[in-house]
């Protein structure tokens, strides 16, 4: 059993009852009839070869509250496209793929370059993006929820208590995140998180003291987590960024455009088991989990910069030697917590990754002090259609056309 603790300004919905999944189904679909909801999965071709998206498709087809499902699917020839199709035939409600190689699609985007819109590069961030904006197009959807599809024990009651906040009528809510424990083959995972994440912002709150965007990150058990719901009319005004620093991006939209009063944690599954990137040494630092922490930093560092704060050569040197202390305490604590559990836990890997970090840390810290707008984010959707306002109906047309 969960705790059941609300000591940050979110608000913690843990789960301290299994409760019977046609119970909590019920209820949501008496709340969608006014607050229509619409599912969107980013995913690679590639994951409806393995084992955790055919099993997420099955348990979909007879959710009984999606008002529609979204696919945006990348890195998919058009024989691949049809194949997807072929899978969603029959399904009880409305699916929409959005084929993100197709010349239609990326005659889309070519517009929208030319109109000197930024909208970033071929990847999960801007298929979300995109993906948002065919939402907000069709004007019938009030909650949009996401979740990864790399998700290999799925259970549909994860949809359901992620989105259950913002469509019951009684509750305040706008946004929601979703968390678990990553914990597979007696072994942590979440590296990004434990051994990055937590300790950056542990060392920025100890070199610049303690600021509401700070306790607004930390108050999350789970920054990284890929599962997020979003009502409309926010989702409109959403700026992200297309690379892996989506996540961070994400809230720090939410941060400035809702009071945290408004957001809730949802713990969605006792343990999430997706598939998991190895650390290597000497591995290139343009991928893996090294290229993740780069993004991520280059955007907080952006986000940290329009709040006032001021990185200099001196305070970059101290962040790297606070990081690391931070970062060595928190593999004692992962120790603890593995050895009470029975769990393995390597502690020379762990040492070896907050190395690689730190080095990315580092590499990150020179291109943000050369360019500190780095990637730029993309425009929020309010935005594009109020300069195009026939552009969502483009949208519509071609991709509505292209799953007929």
């Amino acid at each position: 059993m969960s705790d059941f603790i609300q000591n940050s300004k979110i608000t913690n919905l843990q789960m301290i009852h299994k409760r019977a999944l046609p119970d909590i189904e019920s209820e949501i679909e008496v709340f969608s009839y006014d607050r229509k909801i619409t599912l969107l999965l980013p995913s690679l071709y590639s994951e409806f070869t393995g084992e955790a998206m055919p099993r997420i498709v099955k348990s979909l087809e007879t959710v009984p509250y999606i008002h529609r499902l979204v696919l945006s699917l990348d890195r998919a020839s058009e024989k691949e496209f049809e194949t997807v199709k072929k899978l969603f035939r029959g399904f009880p409600y409305d699916v929409q793929i959005i084929w993100q190689d197709s010349p239609r699609i990326m005659a889309l985007y070519d517009y929208l370059e030319n109109q000197q819109f930024y909208i970033g590069y071929q990847g999960k961030g801007r298929g979300v993006w995109f993906a948002i904006g065919y939402i907000l197009s069709k004007k019938d959807t009030k909650v949009i929820a996401l979740h990864d599809c790399d998700i290999v024990n799925y259970d549909r009651g994860l949809l359901a208590r992620l989105v259950y906040p913002l469509v019951n009528p009684s509750l305040v809510y706008e946004f929601s995140k979703g968390y678990y424990s990553r914990v597979s083959d007696c072994q942590l995972y979440g590296r990004v998180t434990r051994l990055y994440l937590t300790p950056i912002l542990q060392a920025l709150k100890k070199i610049f003291g303690s600021r509401d965007f700070f306790e607004f990150l930390e108050s999350f058990r789970y920054i990284l987590s890929g599962e997020f719901a979003i009502r409309t009319d926010m989702a409109a005004k959403l700026r992200i960024t297309p690379d892996w620093g989506l996540e961070i991006t994400t809230l720090g939209g939410v941060y400035s455009l809702v009071t945290p009063s408004r957001v809730c944690q949802v713990e969605l599954l006792a343990n999430y088991e997706h598939k998991h990137q190895e650390i290597k040494q000497g591995q290139d630092p343009e991928s893996g989990l090294s290229k993740m922490v780069i993004d991520i930093t280059r955007a907080l560092f952006r986000i940290l910069s329009q709040d006032g704060i001021v990185f200099t050569p001196a305070v970059i040197r101290s962040l790297r030697v606070t990081y690391i202390n931070f970062a060595r305490v928190n593999i004692e604590k992962y120790d603890a917590l593995a050895k009470l559990n029975g769990l393995r836990f390597e502690r020379h890997e762990e040492i070896s990754a907050v190395e690689q970090f730190s080095a990315a840390l580092t590499m990150a810290s020179e291109r943000f002090m050369e360019d500190p707008i780095g990637t730029p984010l993309m425009p929020g959707w309010h935005r594009v259609i109020s300069a195009e306002s026939d552009f969502g109906n483009r949208m519509v047309e071609v991709i509505e056309a292209e799953n007929r």
